[in-house]
């Protein structure tokens, strides 16, 4: 998809379906790994949920979600620059996962906690 429609599309949904989708990609990147997708799926994946990020950033609401965005950005940006050498190795596949599940559940976590204020 073209990146400047996958941004307007992104943006004009609802805040909430926003944080959810960006959760769910979370979720996502933890199964693909597991799953041992190619590492171009999970680059892009990687690179979807980045963007994901760094447009929900300027108009989250939410202080911790706010503060957080920025750094999950940066930690996708890392994971998506060194996955390609490093997808090989099951120890880093596996941190990756799991980390990436945890992100799911801590922002799924806000999200409601955002979404019930």
């Amino acid at each position: 998809m073209d990146p400047v429609r996958a941004r307007e599309q992104f943006l004009s949904e609802p805040l909430e379906e926003r944080r959810s989708r960006i959760a769910s990609n979370f979720s996502r990147i933890s199964s693909e790994i597991h799953e041992r997708r190619p590492a171009e799926a999970v680059t892009d994946l990687l690179k979807e949920t980045e963007a994901f990020c760094d447009w929900a950033a300027p108009e989250e609401r939410a202080a911790e979600l706010k503060a957080l965005l920025p750094q999950l950005k940066t930690a996708l940006e890392t994971w998506r620059t060194v996955w390609p050498r490093m997808e090989q190795r099951e120890e880093f596949r596996l941190a990756v996962a799991r980390e990436a599940a945890l992100w799911a559940k801590r922002l799924t976590a806000l999200a409601e906690g955002s979404a019930s204020r």
